[in-house]
C-alpha cells in the first residue's frame, strides 16, 4: 500500500469512528456510557484486549480515579491510582502520549500497574485527555493482540478518541462547575439572611467561618480580629484541623498575608503560598499542616479594616481562582455589617446589664440580709439551665430574670420585711404581692417583656398551692420553675430576722423533699446535678 492510500485509509477509518461516536451520540445520553463506548471503539481500531480511563475526580488528592473501562473487572471503576507512579500518571503530568511496547524495560513502568488491572501487561499506549488545554485524564490501551506491537498508527487513532473524550468530558465538567457556581451563589444569599438574623457574636463568627469554609470549598477557614491598641491581629474563631492549631496566633499589622492584608484593605489570592515572600511557614512547621493555596479578604466597615477573613486549600481544585476571591469579598462585606451590627447589640446589652445591676443593688442593699441575693439567684438559675440544655439567648433570659425577680420588694413596707416575728394575715398578703409588684414595674419595657411572667409565677408551686394565681405543673412557665428553686435555696441558707439559715447540703435536701410538691422533679434533678458537681456554690 502507497503511503497516500495508507494515509486515506487512515483518514478513512477517523472519519468512520467519529460517525460511529456521533451515532452513540445521538442515542445514548448518559456520558459514563458514551465514554465506555470510545474505550470499545479504541480496543476495535487499535487491537487491543482492553483499554482504562483515568480521570482526576478530586482535585486536592494525590491520585487518578478508574472512570470506564473495556475488557477489564467492573470491579476497578472508582479506584484510585496514584499520579506519581506509572507511566499513565506520567503522561497525565506531561499532557505527552506514550507508546510502550516493552513495559519492563521502562523505567518510568509500575510493575503494581498490573495487578491493579488484574492483567499482565505486555504492551501498552498512555494518551492524555486534554480538553481546551486543560488536562483531565489520561487513557491506557493495554496488550495489543496477538502478540504483536502498537504503532503510531493505532496512536493517531487512539489521540482522536481521547480527543472527543477529553471533549465531553470537558463539558460535563464546565456543566457541573457552572451548576456548582449557582448553587455557591444561592448559599452565598442563604448565608448573607442567615447572618443578619444573628445578634450573638461568637454564634455570629462561627456560622460565618462554617460558611466560607463551606461556601468556598476550603479545608479551612479562619477570622482575625484586628485589636487597635496592640496593633496586632488575633484568631477569633476558626474552622478545620489547621484553623484549631492556629487559634492562639497573633500577628503585627503588615506581618504574614492577613498581616498584609488587613493594612492594605486589598483582597489577595495567592496559589502557592510557598512561593509568596509574605507567608510565614513556622505556623505549618508547628502545626504539621501543609498550605498550599490561600484567599484573604478585608473585613471593612465604614472604610474601616476590622479584621479579615482567609480560606486555606481548596478542596476540588489545585489552588483558588478569581471567582474564589469575587465569593469571598461579597462575604466579607455581610459579615463585617454583622459583626458590627453585633457589636453594637452586646455594647448595648452590656449598657443595659450595668443599669441592671445597679437596680439590684439598690434593691438588695435596703436591707442587710438580702445583700447579693439577687446575684445569687441569678448565678444558680443560669447553672440549672445549663443543665437543662437551655440554649444561650434562653439563659440569658434566666440571668436577667434572676436578677430582677426581687424587684416588687420595693413596694412591700420595711416592717413587714424586717419583722422578726410571725407574720399576721394581712401582712402574708402583703408579701404574696410582691411577685405582682415585680410584674407591674416591669410591664411596658419591651426589652423585658419575657422577664414578666417570669416574675410573676416564680412562686408559684407545682402542686398549685403557690401564688398569686395558684398555677399548676406545665401551667407555670419553665423560667419560672426554675427561678423559684434558685430563691427558695438561697433564701433557706440565708438568715432571716426571724430564723438561722440552713447549711447549704441540708438545703439541698429539702429541695429535693420538696420535688413534686413545690417543685418541678425534673428541674429539682438539674439543681441537685448542679449543686453537686460544685455548680452551685453558697
Amino acid at each position: 500500500m502507497s503511503d497516500l492510500s495508507a494515509e486515506n485509509f487512515l483518514l478513512q477509518r477517523k472519519n468512520d469512528l467519529l460517525k460511529q461516536l456521533i451515532s452513540v451520540m445521538n442515542t445514548t445520553p448518559k456520558l459514563d456510557n458514551i465514554l465506555k463506548y470510545i474505550l470499545d471503539l479504541i480496543n476495535m481500531v487499535t487491537t487491543a484486549e482492553s483499554s482504562i480511563m483515568l480521570t482526576k475526580e478530586v482535585l486536592e488528592g494525590e491520585n487518578l480515579t478508574v472512570r470506564v473501562l473495556s475488557g477489564l473487572k467492573k470491579t476497578l471503576v472508582g479506584n484510585e491510582w496514584p499520579m506519581a507512579k506509572g507511566i499513565l500518571s506520567e503522561v497525565y503530568c506531561s499532557g505527552a502520549e506514550r507508546i510502550v511496547n516493552s513495559p519492563s524495560s521502562d523505567p518510568g513502568y509500575s510493575p503494581d500497574f498490573g495487578p491493579f488491572c488484574n492483567v499482565e501487561i505486555r504492551n501498552m499506549i498512555a494518551v492524555p485527555m486534554n480538553a481546551e488545554g486543560k488536562l483531565i485524564g489520561v487513557i491506557g490501551v493495554l496488550n495489543k493482540k496477538d502478540g504483536l506491537s502498537f504503532t503510531d498508527e493505532d496512536m493517531e487513532l487512539a489521540l482522536i478518541m481521547a480527543e472527543q473524550a477529553a471533549s465531553l468530558a470537558g463539558e460535563a465538567a464546565a456543566l457541573r462547575s457552572t451548576e456548582a457556581k449557582v448553587k455557591r451563589f444561592n448559599t452565598l444569599l442563604q448565608v448573607s439572611r442567615e447572618i443578619t438574623q444573628i445578634n450573638d457574636l461568637h454564634e455570629l463568627l462561627q456560622v460565618i467561618m462554617e460558611a466560607a469554609k463551606k461556601v468556598m470549598r476550603a479545608d479551612a477557614s479562619s477570622l482575625f480580629l484586628l485589636d487597635r491598641k496592640a496593633n496586632e491581629l488575633y484568631i477569633e474563631t476558626a474552622q478545620g484541623e489547621a484553623g484549631e492549631k492556629i487559634k492562639t496566633i497573633r500577628l503585627p499589622l503588615g506581618v504574614g498575608i492577613a498581616g498584609w492584608v488587613a493594612q492594605k484593605g486589598k483582597p489577595q489570592l495567592v496559589k502557592d503560598a510557598y512561593e509568596d515572600s509574605r507567608f510565614n511557614s513556622d505556623y505549618d512547621k508547628k502545626t504539621g499542616y501543609r498550605t498550599k493555596s490561600i484567599v484573604c479578604v478585608p473585613l471593612e466597615y465604614k472604610r474601616q479594616t476590622t479584621g479579615v477573613i482567609q480560606i486555606i486549600n481548596a478542596l476540588d481544585k489545585e489552588y483558588f481562582e478569581d471567582d474564589d476571591v469575587d465569593y469571598m469579598v461579597a462575604l466579607a462585606g455581610q459579615a463585617a455589617v454583622a459583626i458590627e451590627n453585633a457589636r453594637l447589640l452586646q455594647s448595648n446589652k452590656e449598657l443595659f446589664l450595668n443599669v441592671v445591676m445597679a437596680l439590684v443593688k439598690v434593691i438588695d442593699s435596703r436591707h442587710k440580709f438580702f445583700i447579693g441575693h439577687s446575684v445569687r439567684v441569678s448565678t444558680y438559675s443560669v447553672a440549672i439551665a445549663r443543665e437543662l440544655g437551655l440554649p444561650p439567648g434562653e439563659i440569658e433570659k434566666i440571668q436577667i430574670s434572676g436578677f430582677l425577680h426581687d424587684i416588687g420588694r420595693l413596694q412591700i413596707p420595711d416592717g413587714i420585711i424586717t419583722k422578726p416575728g410571725k407574720l399576721a394575715e394581712p401582712e402574708m398578703k402583703a408579701i404574696r404581692m410582691q411577685p405582682l409588684f415585680g410584674a407591674k414595674i416591669l410591664q411596658g419595657i419591651k426589652m423585658l417583656d419575657y422577664a414578666v411572667p417570669a416574675i410573676l409565677y416564680h412562686m408559684e408551686y407545682y402542686n398549685g398551692k403557690g401564688y398569686p394565681k395558684g398555677l399548676k405543673g406545665e401551667q407555670i412557665p419553665l423560667i419560672s420553675k426554675i427561678l423559684g428553686i434558685s430563691n427558695a435555696f438561697d433564701a433557706m441558707c440565708s438568715p432571716r430576722p426571724y430564723r438561722k439559715p440552713m447549711d447549704p447540703k441540708s438545703a439541698r435536701g429539702k429541695v429535693n423533699t420538696l420535688a413534686g410538691s413545690q417543685f418541678d422533679p425534673l428541674v429539682v434533678k438539674a439543681f441537685t446535678k448542679a449543686f453537686d458537681t460544685g455548680k452551685i456554690k453558697r
